[in-house]
């Protein structure tokens, strides 16, 4: 088969595994990131939660570009070897022809970067999207000095600016003590880490670390606020068993519970979707080579490794027929420990914080099914989150309905913050699975954008002279 266009979407270390791979089988390799991000982006928490306390550096972007690229030596290797490399872009929309769109042709990419607005051609697009931060709400999370563990990463390391001195981390998952070996490496100093139950999720061997380095674990505790007059000066920690509560001093609070997988792209574009309970988010279906249900389309895991590049390179270049049985599911269970999170935090935090930052909902609005306040008004009667379908095997709970009459998740930061809670809530709240919730819809773009970046301007003079007339030319048809 004659090469092919790819679109990488992620220069995390498997999307550039995959890119160098690609790129050494011919192929024209296109790989698309969005970091660097700049700070007008990472303010919205996206991809993610870096919270209200970003560092001023963060504005020398000249700085911040050296220091990334020096930061990812895969990256460098992509750019050596000559793979169209594009940093701090953002891919906004995919499109393929389909029922309601036609005329579309090859299937094409939005990207928006510094020097514009761009449709990219391509024949294979690959998802490789990473993940991103789980951020449950807790008194005082709105704070400056509160952030995910992702974000926490990527300002230590490969941004270069992060500014912390004394940090206390929620969790004991791998990703927590990713970031506890980060700060370690850095002699930043460990406040503590809290810990709802009476083991390190991340493994004895990350518990035995954990001892030898000296870090306190406040087992059988939960965190009941963040506290601070502008920024985070201490965390109060409340014991389980009814022990009472204690503050620790600390100018930053990390929450590492878990990360989730980036899905808005495949979900957007329509990839068929299933819930993992390993993975404890949505994921779309792929086959044994990774590729969806959308021809040409394959999403590549921040799991997966060497066999799946070859598997997928093999199905792309034609050497391998389509193998549609669905591809295993790692072991690892996050699920587990988000619900034990989410339960011990509602129910010791109390119906009064708030979920949603965006719209300012609390816990017990959104359970209610309440408007926001400053709607000024409630509903006309009883609502319920369901919705009929003729179909039996289809959930019955919508998540969007639930959306629409909280605005939670309709916020400015596209629900990144919120919508995973507020999933995890649904289920507690009706005693149902994941798989009994049909999820909250992702549309384009898929981050917020001035939209004149993505504007048209290809419109004849004719077009622009005569726009208005639609309207009614169509309702007289």
């Amino acid at each position: 088969m004659s090469p092919r266009t790819v679109v990488v979407v992620g220069a995390s270390e498997i999307g550039c595994r995959f890119a160098l791979a690609a790129n050494a089988a011919g192929h024209r390799v296109i790989l698309i990131d969005e970091h660097p991000q700049a700070l007008k982006g990472m303010s919205i928490d996206a991809p993610y939660f870096y919270g209200a306390g970003l560092p001023a550096a963060l504005n020398n972007a000249n700085a911040i570009a050296q220091t990334y690229l020096e930061a990812n030596p895969e990256l460098m290797e992509c750019l050596d070897s000559g793979i169209d490399v594009r940093l701090s872009t953002i891919l906004w929309g995919a499109f393929r022809n389909s029922e309601n769109a036609i005329h579309i042709g090859t299937p094409k990419v939005g990207l928006v970067s510094r020097d514009g607005n761009e449709l990219v051609d391509h024949d294979i697009l690959v998802i490789a999207s990473g993940v991103r931060d789980f951020v449950p709400s807790f008194q005082g999370w709105e704070l400056p000095g509160v952030f995910g563990a992702k974000a926490g990463l990527a300002l230590l390391d490969s941004y270069g600016v992060f500014e912390g001195e004394r940090v206390l981390i929620l969790g004991t998952s791998d990703i927590a003590v990713r970031l506890m070996r980060s700060l370690s490496a850095r002699q930043i100093t460990i406040a503590g880490v809290v810990e709802p139950g009476e083991t390190i999720a991340a493994g004895s061997e990350a518990a035995a670390w954990i001892e030898s380095e000296g870090i306190p674990v406040h087992f059988g505790k939960v965190i009941a606020s963040a506290k601070g007059k502008v920024a985070v000066e201490c965390a109060r920690l409340i014991a389980l068993d009814g022990a009472g509560s204690e503050e620790i001093a600390c100018d930053s609070i990390a929450v590492a519970v878990a990360t989730l997988p980036n899905i808005e792209l495949p979900a957007a574009m329509g990839c068929r979707m299933r819930f993992s309970e390993s993975l404890a988010s949505w994921v779309p279906e792929v086959s044994v080579q990774g590729e969806t249900n959308l021809d040409g389309v394959f999403y590549l895991a921040s799991s997966a490794d060497e066999s799946m590049v070859d598997a997928m390179l093999s199905r792309i270049s034609g050497e391998a027929r389509d193998e549609r049985q669905a591809s295993p599911s790692p072991n690892a269970d996050a699920s587990a420990y988000i619900r034990k999170w989410i339960e011990i935090l509602h129910r010791t935090g109390g119906a009064d914080v708030i979920m949603c930052q965006c719209e300012s909902v609390t816990r017990r609005e959104f359970c209610h099914l309440e408007p926001p306040k400053y709607l000024g008004q409630a509903m006309r009667g009883p609502q319920v989150p369901t919705s009929h379908t003729d179909n039996p095997e289809a959930p019955h709970l919508n998540q969007d309905l639930v959306k629409r009459m909280t605005r939670v998740g309709m916020g400015h930061c596209q629900g990144k913050r919120c919508r995973d809670e507020a999933a995890f809530t649904l289920m507690q709240r009706f005693g149902i699975g994941a798989e009994d919730i049909r999820p909250g819809s992702y549309r384009f773009p898929l981050r917020p954008l001035d939209l004149p970046l993505i504007a048209d301007d290809d419109e004849t003079d004719d077009i622009r002279l005569n726009w208005q007339m639609w309207p009614y030319e169509t309702r007289n048809a």
